[in-house]
């Protein structure tokens, strides 16, 4: 590269695209070279002194360990794959991200200009690959020339970063990476400040809580940011938070107006208005009646999602931080007394938990994790029984300090989530939890964590099979099973052979040993656990059916 004059420089596509990242505040790019990327990879490897490059075993992997990064830190996660199949098997992962509301950057190449959807059969060629991202993501373009790429890469962090947050898709051509051009810099990416809310509906609201008999808030994940705000109003207006699983940790589980939506369900049989923050609020709308009884407001940053499931009496598009404040400037000085309301919640909550002791061993094996983790440590939860129970009985005291694949529910995340959390996290401590079906959907990113020595612990609960799926049919379909058994490998072993750190537990005073002594030891590691069957969680959990039955 050399300069023009004093505000452009001749980059490759390449160069200005790693450029382009590193002012947009990138530290670290997931994924795997390929023939449409090496110019891209090259430029990677000329910024080695301010960005890093994981290489992993799978695409789905990399775009998953960019989710775990972003989730954990708050930082948009940015992985790199080839066009074609390659971006096809990380966009499991992609869609995850958008059930999740994180912001993940997937860069791509694409087949030569030219031949951009003649159909001749060129390598990784599809029919219509933006098409494709934007089924998917609501933010898919393509950088058509070097000078182009800091504006379209500002464009694409604008997206994801504001309002919303959310992935987005960035394919370029290889000609284009290739090529040479005058590129002047577009500097970081400006993001849009959320709307200011509207005083008379603020108003409305703040009157509407204050004169409730029972309120309650209901919180998910785009309250995170606003925890201050969220602790004011909860303390001002005296009432119980519900936490749903998206949101754990906005609010702790150390305090006394801490429910979780286990909870919420017994709860909201006597609730008189609901504000409804940041949270999609399916299953109360859905699921658990009295739909017509109980008054809902809003404060949600997206303007579509705040009219769903269902309209709210008074909504606010903005912020949770903003939205919150607002209400609480508007209510009156005095903290209601709500004694016999909240005696009443903690009765609920006390009946809760008697519930869930009764799912053993999950809550021997969910406590275990708690004792050993620090309040700040990472928990990654893939789709497994031990991850759903920690839904409702593994205290959150921090917020993102427990990861999970929102309404997806993708099998493969928690072990290469795990790895992007640590990654993004060096000095907290990482868990992952997954199942043995689970596991071996992205047990080959064992690799990666000896590449580059990421010392997250992986537990892998193992009943030898999809065992959702299983109970389910034992349940519904007279245990008619079918395709629900599995064969696996010795996993102690298998880790082992990477390299890594591994052993088994038998029950959780070992599980709880092993994982500090590994937590402690800062290496990779694998505790398998092997488990019968267990009873299912969900006959607990009251929400709208996924079978449409």
């Amino acid at each position: 590269m050399h300069k023009t004059d004093d505000s452009a420089r001749v980059l490759t596509g390449g160069q200005a695209m790693a450029e382009a990242l590193i002012e947009n505040g990138v530290d670290t790019v997931f994924g795997i070279p390929g023939i449409q990327l090496d110019p891209l990879f090259d430029a990677f490897y000329q910024k080695q002194n301010q960005l890093s490059v994981m290489h992993t075993r799978h695409e789905q992997g990399a775009a998953f360990m960019a989710m775990g990064y972003a989730q954990a830190s708050d930082r948009t996660g940015v992985f790199a794959v080839v066009p074609g199949p390659g971006l096809l098997n990380a966009m499991s992962a992609v869609s995850t991200a958008v059930a999740t509301n994180t912001p993940v950057l997937g860069i791509t190449g694409q087949i030569p200009s030219p031949q951009i959807r003649m159909g001749y059969g060129i390598a990784h060629e599809l029919r219509d690959q933006l098409a494709m991202s934007a089924g998917v993501v609501g933010w898919a373009e393509r950088a058509h020339h070097p000078a182009e790429v800091g504006r379209v890469v500002n464009d694409a962090f604008t997206y994801m970063n504001s309002g919303r947050k959310q992935p987005a898709v960035l394919e370029m051509a290889p000609d284009q990476y290739y090529a040479t051009a005058p590129v002047v810099s577009a500097g970081p990416a400006t993001l849009q400040p959320a709307p200011l809310p509207d005083a008379d509906t603020v108003a409305i609201m703040a009157r509407k809580l204050a004169t409730a008999k029972a309120p309650a808030i209901f919180i998910g994940g785009g309250a995170y940011g606003a925890e201050a705000e969220l602790l004011q109003l909860a303390e001002r207006l005296n009432a119980p938070v519900i936490i749903s699983p998206s949101g754990l940790g906005a609010f702790s589980d150390a305090h006394s107006l801490a429910f979780n939506i286990l909870c919420g369900q017994a709860i909201w049989d006597d609730v008189d208005v609901a504000l409804v923050v940041g949270t999609r609020f399916l299953a109360p709308a859905l699921a658990w009646g009295r739909a017509s009884e109980v008054e809902v407001l809003r404060i949600d940053i997206d303007p579509d999602q705040v009219r769903k499931p269902r309209p709210a009496s008074a909504a606010l598009v903005t912020s949770a931080a903003i939205g919150m404040a607002a209400i609480t400037s508007q209510l009156p000085d005095a903290v209601p007394d709500r004694t016999e309301y909240l005696s009443k919640c903690s009765r609920h909550r006390d009946e809760m938990f008697e519930k869930l002791a009764g799912i053993a061993p999950l809550g021997d094996y969910s406590d275990a994790i708690r004792r050993v983790l620090p309040d700040d440590g990472i928990l990654v939860n893939d789709v497994t029984q031990l991850a759903y129970y920690t839904r409702f009985g593994y205290p959150v005291y921090q917020p993102r300090s427990w990861l999970t694949v929102g309404y997806q529910a993708t099998l493969g995340y928690g072990l290469p989530a795990a790895l992007g959390a640590k990654v993004a996290c060096p000095e907290k401590r990482v868990v992952s939890i997954s199942g043995d079906g689970g596991f071996m959907f992205t047990v080959q990113e064992l690799a990666t964590a000896a590449q580059h020595n990421i010392p997250a612990v992986h537990i892998v609960v193992d009943n030898g099979a999809y065992g959702n799926v299983k109970t389910i049919q034992a349940q519904s379909f007279g245990s008619r099973h079918i395709a629900v058994d599995l064969v696996n490998p010795d996993f102690v072993a298998l880790a082992q052979s990477f390299g890594i750190k591994a052993a088994r537990a038998d029950d959780a005073e070992s599980l709880e040993r092993l994982l500090d002594n590994y937590l402690d030891e800062e290496v990779p590691a694998l505790i398998h656990v092997p488990m019968g069957e267990v009873p299912s969680i969900w006959d607990l959990v009251r929400r709208p059916s996924t079978a449409g039955v």
